[in-house]
């Protein structure tokens, strides 16, 4: 059984009721947003291909020349690293994206 909060750092990700934390701030994700970070911090450290994301966290089959995983990325930095000190979303050049501290 997965456990019902993943905690890296100071973001804390409640999985049954998908709210996420990033220290005393509360951020508001839409659902994708949410499937993209939850499916990161489940294999954290681990670097995810565009195209595993692609697979694990869209319904449907994208070309893989879609951009559409680095927009959403850039989505959550925007909201859980930008405007604090620590990122957490790390671009590792060309294999794709790992959440780590």
């Amino acid at each position: 059984r997965l456990p019902d909060t993943i905690v890296i750092e100071d973001l804390h990700i409640d999985v049954r009721t998908k709210k996420v934390k990033r220290g005393d701030d509360n951020i508001n994700l839409t659902a994708k947003e949410f499937r993209l970070l939850h499916y990161l911090a489940r294999h954290n450290d681990a670097v995810l291909s565009r195209e595993q994301i692609l697979d694990n966290v869209w319904d449907i089959n994208f070309d893989m020349n879609t951009n559409v995983v680095d927009v959403y990325i850039n989505y959550l930095r925007k909201k859980i690293d930008k405007p604090y000190k620590e990122q957490l979303i790390h671009t590792v050049k060309g294999l794709g994206y790992t959440l780590k501290s």
